[in-house]
């Protein structure tokens, strides 16, 4: 009888492991298929893409990335615009959250329900553009900035963590004398982090890969972020390539031999490995924060 349960006992183990096993390789696989591709040389492309090792190694699809004179300013910007508004937006939603947790607060209901309104009601592009350029936010590196400060989805986030933090440490800190600044700086954000921590992953992750509100807002040469100078790159190596099929020739240096998916696999390679390194060191924070900022709520 004993043999039998560790028979089943070993026959579930090992489907357990294939299980995971399995979601393991589904996940990876396709960023490792991205890799291959990249790392493939463009004329053996033709030929269909490599399934598990490149067949001919190549770097042209690198070379043509990081041959651009703008890459450095643009990778500056890239870092600039997501510090910034990550600074700014966990200082803007947290003390919005905090104001909308105060009882005393006059018409906090109703201030709620605006914000709520705003996720699911907007004016539309025309109207956003006017708006930008009134606030003369055009061809500015703050258009990058100041339209993130708020995100209301983040705040709500940070707002349901704080309605779960104990009040009786707030009436203690005003019993001592503290204010309501003073309660949110020296109480509120050292008990937050968590919360923080993951708001701050969601903000720095949306930043570095945001190119849209620079292709409308500030498309000049000195305002060009990593993110749109790699969609440029990539849209002139298709360009190139069609060029070189009809035979116009190519309109930058080495992009006419350069197979399009090579390159957009590079690009994505480029911008995805930051994030990589850095999010394993926000991991906990992430996962902490914002599961115990549902379940408080």
């Amino acid at each position: 009888m004993n043999s039998v349960i560790e028979k089943r006992s070993y026959a579930g183990t090992v489907f357990r492991y294939a299980i995971v096993a399995l979601l393991t390789f589904a996940f990876i696989y396709p960023f490792y298929s991205v890799l291959l591709i990249s790392l493939n040389d463009y004329v053996d492309l033709m030929r269909g893409y490599p399934i598990w090792l490149p067949r001919k190694w190549s770097l042209m699809n690198y070379i043509i990335v990081f041959r651009s004179a703008a890459l450095g300013r643009a990778v500056f910007l890239s870092v600039s615009r997501t510090v910034a508004t990550t600074a700014l937006g966990l200082i803007c939603n947290g003390m919005l959250a905090f104001g909308l947790t105060r009882k005393e607060l006059l018409g906090r209901r109703f201030f709620n329900q605006i914000f709520i309104i705003t996720m699911y009601v907007s004016g539309g592009l025309i109207p956003y553009y006017i708006q930008i350029s009134s606030m003369g936010l055009i061809n500015n590196f703050w258009v990058f900035v100041l339209p993130s400060a708020i995100n209301v989805y983040y705040m709500l986030i940070i707002k349901s963590y704080y309605n779960g933090l104990p009040e009786s440490i707030e009436e203690s800190a005003k019993l001592d004398g503290c204010n309501e600044f003073q309660i949110f700086v020296r109480m509120i954000v050292p008990m937050s982090l968590p919360v923080f921590a993951a708001i701050g992953v969601y903000y720095a992750i949306a930043q570095w890969n945001s190119w849209w509100d620079n292709y409308l807002f500030a498309n000049t040469p000195d305002l060009v972020t990593l993110q749109l100078l790699l969609v440029r790159v990539i849209q002139n190596a298709k360009l190139s390539a069609v060029m070189a099929e009809k035979g116009g020739g190519s309109i930058i240096a080495n992009t006419a031999t350069a197979n399009p998916m090579g390159v957009r696999m590079a690009t994505t390679i480029i911008t995805t490995v930051p994030i990589l390194i850095v999010y394993p060191f926000f991991q906990k924070y992430f996962i902490s924060g914002i599961t115990i900022g549902a379940v408080k709520g």
